[in-house]
C-alpha cells in the first residue's frame, strides 16, 4: 500500500490554501471623467421670442416686452401694465387696441399715445424701477420720501421682505416675515435685530412729491421708526 505519495498530495493542498487565504475584494477604483466626458451645463436660454426694451417717453419711463410669437407688447408704466395687440403698420411695429392707446415703435424712436396723450419715446438703457422689480419677481413694490426710502416684498412661498432706507445708507433684510393676523403685510425681524411691520392699505396714494398716484399705501415701522408711503402690487 503507496501511502507517502497521497501524504504529499494533501501537504500540497494544504501549502497551496496557506500561500492563498481568502481575502475579500479590494474596493473598485472608478477614475474620475475627464473634462471631455463632463457633459456640460447651458446656461438656462431666454424665452423664445420675447425681446425686452426701455424707453423714456417724456416724463413716462417705461418697460416694453415685445412677445413676437403672441403678437402683442406689455408695456409698464409706472406701476401698472398695459397690453397691446399688434395692429397693421405702413413700417415700423404699431400695436393698438380699440380704445385709442397706441405703442408704435420705428427704429431707436417710439411714439406712445395713451389716454388721448401722445409722447415721444427715445431708447435708454435706464429702466423704470417699478418694471425692474416686475421683471425680479417682485409681489409688492413701496416707496416714502423725506428722505427718499424703498422695500420690495418678494414673490414666491417664502418671500423676503428687503429695505432700502435713508437714501440707500441703511439697507435690511427680513428674512421670514409672517403674514399679519389683520390686513395685508408683514411682520418679522431684520438682520440687525430691528422689528419691523409693513401694513399695506389699498386705496389711492400720493407720495407727495409728485403727480402720480398708486394704487395702495403703506405704513412701514423698523424699530422705533415709522415710514409712510405707497406703492403697488405687481403681479396682478
Amino acid at each position: 500500500m503507496r501511502v507517502l505519495p497521497a501524504c504529499h498530495a494533501v501537504l500540497a493542498l494544504l501549502l497551496a490554501s496557506a500561500c492563498s487565504p481568502d481575502r475579500p475584494p479590494g474596493p473598485t477604483v472608478t477614475e474620475p471623467p475627464t473634462a471631455a466626458q463632463t457633459p456640460a451645463v447651458e446656461p438656462p436660454s431666454p424665452v423664445a421670442g420675447i425681446t425686452t426694451a426701455h424707453f423714456r417717453c417724456g416724463d413716462l419711463q417705461v418697460g416694453a416686452e415685445f412677445d413676437n410669437a403672441a403678437g402683442h407688447v406689455t408695456l409698464s408704466i409706472g406701476t401698472g401694465r398695459t397690453r397691446l395687440p399688434q395692429a397693421v403698420a405702413a413700417s415700423g411695429a404699431r400695436y393698438a387696441d380699440t380704445a385709442g392707446n397706441e405703442f408704435w415703435n420705428k427704429g431707436d424712436g417710439a411714439t406712445l399715445t395713451l389716454d388721448g396723450v401722445s409722447h415721444a419715446c427715445i431708447v435708454t438703457e435706464q429702466g423704470s424701477p417699478w418694471h425692474e422689480a416686475r421683471s425680479r419677481g417682485a409681489h409688492f413694490r413701496g416707496l416714502g420720501t423725506e428722505p427718499f426710502w424703498s422695500l420690495e416684498v418678494e414673490g414666491g412661498p417664502a418671500p423676503r421682505l428687503l429695505l432700502d432706507l435713508e437714501m440707500g445708507e441703511r439697507r435690511l433684510v427680513v428674512a421670514q416675515p409672517t403674514p399679519l393676523d389683520q390686513g395685508e403685510g408683514f411682520a418679522g425681524q431684520a438682520d440687525d435685530g430691528s422689528e419691523v411691520t409693513l401694513r399695506i392699505t389699498r386705496g389711492d396714494c400720493s407720495d407727495g412729491m409728485s403727480d402720480e398716484r398708486y394704487p395702495a399705501s403703506i405704513d412701514l415701522t423698523v424699530g422705533g421708526e415709522t415710514y409712510a408711503g405707497c406703492g403697488a402690487f405687481l403681479q396682478e
